[in-house]
């Protein structure tokens, strides 16, 4: 291995994921890692990052990592000033746009420096929490040395560098391909991109449980998957207020995320049939959920009121599902363990002879059994969410989701209503 290829791999697999407990330990690194990308992929590269923040130029960049300053003679003389803040969310990331022209006391050092020809670009990072206005405020005093004129600040998350990065991968090869995939691994690692398709060692995980920090990667890719699934989920129907994300322990044999009401209390939905969607070695499930007693009484007032519209809302959904009766028992003090007791294709209870036994069964389990639940499930497998998050960096196998449970809502409705729409 080369100096420079060694030097590379420290920063993308030694400094990969530092203690959590030392933000500033994760800052610099990735700062380091973004720097270190810039400054050993080929010029145009530098360029192409340079554009994408609105910065003209065609010369040679220069970068500098944590310095005070790179001296007033060479901020005094360009025209492009740019302070930007990186942040891991820009709905929590702090201050942008003006930040006032008073004189806050005090010294600053910025995280790192871009400059050369007619520009120099200051940047603050942030991986945990948000940008200090008064720290801001002395980086900006910086950039103003020499003129009235107050300098652009901008704020940038890091799913979006990521974005940007991914967006010019095919525009690469050798060397500079190669730097930038490190990066973008990274940051996926790291937890800090929007989400962008399921990958193997996501499944994998599941039989290997390898360590704490996959762990981590795979929890933190299923609430960014959870996030975008909920901006359109919500736009769909005002029940999906937000969601809830299983703790994923590191022998689990599955991760969870469940969407529903959170008001008045952030596990309000399980009080109601929900949606849920789960992730284990073999597939991703997405399921119609009644787990707890009230949302189960629930749906046994609603089968006695109307038992023929419950097997018409079933009937109609679209195929393939399952429909499945678990029994919970009582593991220890408010710990549960599912044990399934029925299990019946959609093909079954569609049929127009055989679906009135099935419905039969099912009604009979849910009224009899003590602590009953229904899970109404559809299965995407393995090698079609993987296929579905190489199509397009994820957004296919969103899609495929959300439809899945818009197709399922019928369902949700019903159960619930009309004592939801009437809370």
């Amino acid at each position: 291995m080369t100096d420079f290829h060694h030097n590379i791999f420290y920063y993308y697999r030694g400094a990969r994921r530092p203690d959590r407990d030392h933000a500033r330990q994760l800052e610099d690194n990735t700062t380091k890692a973004l720097i270190n990308t810039l400054e050993n992929c080929g010029r145009a590269v530098g360029l192409k990052f340079l554009d994408w923040l609105d910065i003209a130029t065609t010369g040679r960049v220069k970068f500098e990592l944590q310095k005070t300053t790179i001296g007033e003679g060479k901020i005094r003389s360009k025209s492009q000033r740019l302070l930007l803040g990186l942040v891991p969310s820009k709905r929590t990331g702090g201050p942008g746009g003006e930040l006032g022209e008073s004189i806050i006391e005090g010294e600053s050092r910025p995280d790192a420096w871009l400059y050369g020809g007619d520009f120099v670009v200051m940047l603050e990072s942030k991986v945990v929490g948000s940008l200090e206005p008064d720290q801001m405020r002395r980086h900006c005093q910086k950039l103003r040395v020499g003129t009235k004129r107050q300098p652009r600040c901008e704020i940038r998350s890091w799913a979006e560098v990521h974005q940007f990065f991914v967006r010019i991968l095919p525009e690469l090869s050798g060397k500079d391909k190669w730097i930038v995939q490190q990066f973008t691994q990274y940051l996926e690692w790291s937890g800090m991109t929007e989400f962008t398709g399921l990958e193997e060692g996501i499944f994998v995980f599941f039989v290997t449980h390898e360590d704490e920090d996959t762990r981590k990667w795979v929890r933190d890719t299923m609430q960014s998957f959870a996030e975008k699934i909920l901006a359109q989920l919500g736009k769909f129907d005002s029940f999906y207020q937000g969601y809830d994300l299983g703790r994923l322990h590191l022998k689990d044999e599955g991760c969870w995320v469940a969407f529903g009401p959170i008001e008045p209390k952030p596990k309000e939905y399980r009080q109601w049939a929900h949606q849920t969607v789960s992730l284990n070695a073999y597939a991703l499930d997405v399921f119609v959920n009644v787990e707890l007693k009230r949302a189960v009484d629930r749906l046994r007032r609603r089968i006695k009121r109307d038992r023929g519209a419950f097997r018409r809302v079933v009937a109609e959904l679209p195929s393939p599902f399952s429909v499945q009766v678990l029994e919970r028992k009582k593991r220890q003090v408010s710990l549960y363990d599912d044990h399934d007791i029925a299990g019946l294709e959609a093909d079954y209870l569609k049929h127009p002879e055989l679906g009135k036994h099935g419905f039969d069964y099912v009604e009979i389990l849910l009224e009899q059994v003590h602590l009953p639940s229904l899970v109404v499930k559809r299965h995407i497998d393995r090698g079609e969410a993987l296929e579905l998050s190489r199509k397009d960096q994820g957004r296919s196998l969103v899609d495929k989701v959300v439809c899945i449970m818009q197709a399922f809502h019928p369902l949700v409705r019903f159960i619930n209503e009309p004592e939801y729409t009437n809370r």
